[in-house]
């Protein structure tokens, strides 16, 4: 935390540090957010699309089934959004389920004795699917195959590359888990949702966000640490400057705020605060990684300090019940 905010100029981004997301369809907009997705399911339903387009002339039923019942179900799946919800390759592909559908309901469809018709399972004696129901599956295929693939070329997908030893699905999905197991209970709920959404911000590169997450966090776990060392339970106060001033006043507690804490907070309010809140302040990714790693540390230092006072026997009056409560769990 001894290095102060030097550089001030625009966020840069690359083509390097970007984000894994699709566009949502126009009909369900608003109703998905960005999330992960298994990309390997285009890989299994291009698979079996493929098996199905080398169906030549008159072929047994019971050769073709199962690739067509596995088809339609990739194709389901995709109409229902999963991995990504379709759009203008929609139509093409609900056309295409319908007609794998009804190719796969002919091979099951055979005459009972009496004539009629009845499902059953192609035991090899039904006759071969006609050579003219194979081509125009085979055409309705390449038909939505090139529609999709003009899909694909314009969904908004990216890559995400890793921020230095951090794992990207880490920094996204779960940056609190970066906190030590027996302190986690020390850190507020708030404090956990604001570095939760820092690491995903320094994840896509919205490095002057990241930074402003980063701060909230600090000083949602401040308000604990002045709570208890100041004896203030549920007290809040208006300023970074005003905690500090009642932590400093608050040496003669037993045991007292850290002095090693209250200067590392001073020093964050002064370095990175202050200059972050400015609209004009922009962080570049190595100020934001440097503030992320002092966040971090300065947050761990509170839980301690908290944990301790808890089990002095002298202050555990004046951390929330609940708090003790989630740490012991």
């Amino acid at each position: 935390m001894n290095a102060p905010l030097a550089r001030l100029g625009d966020v840069r981004y690359s083509d390097r540090n970007v984000v894994a997301l699709f566009d949502a369809a126009p009909h369900q907009q608003g109703a998905r957010g960005m999330e992960k997705i298994n990309q390997f399911s285009f890989f299994d339903l291009g698979k079996v699309l493929q098996k199905i387009t080398f169906f030549q002339g008159d072929i047994a039923p019971a050769a073709v089934i199962f690739d067509l019942w596995e088809a339609e179900q990739r194709l389901k799946s995709l109409l229902e959004g999963k991995p990504i919800s379709l759009g203008v390759s929609r139509t093409v592909a609900e056309q295409l389920h319908s007609e794998i559908g009804s190719v796969a309901r002919f091979c099951i469809t055979g005459k009972n004795d009496k004539g009629e018709d009845e499902v059953r399972f192609p035991d090899g004696t039904e006759p071969p699917l006609d050579s003219w129901r194979v081509q125009r599956l085979r055409e309705v295929i390449a038909k939505f195959e090139t529609v999709f693939q003009e899909e694909m070329r314009e969904a908004t997908t990216y890559f995400i590359p890793k921020k230095g030893i951090f794992s990207t699905p880490s920094l996204i999905d779960a940056a609190d888990e970066t906190f030590p197991s027996d302190i986690v209970g020390f850190i507020p709920d708030k404090a956990r949702a604001d570095w939760k959404a820092a690491g995903r911000c320094l994840a896509l590169n919205l490095l002057t966000a990241s930074g402003f997450h980063v701060c909230r966090a600090v000083e949602a776990a401040m308000e604990s640490y002045y709570q208890t060392f100041c004896g203030k339970p549920g007290q809040t106060l208006k300023s970074w400057a005003e905690y500090i001033k009642a932590l400093d006043g608050a040496t003669s507690q037993t045991p007292p705020p850290s002095e090693k804490t209250r200067a590392e907070l001073k020093r964050m309010k002064d370095d990175y605060r202050n200059p972050v809140a400015h609209p004009r302040v922009t962080l570049e990714e190595s100020d934001a990684r440097m503030l992320f790693a002092n966040g971090e540390s300065l947050i761990i230092a509170m839980a301690q300090e908290l944990k301790a006072a808890s089990q002095s026997g002298i202050q555990p009056v004046l951390i929330p019940a609940a708090m003790v409560a989630k740490a012991s769990s």
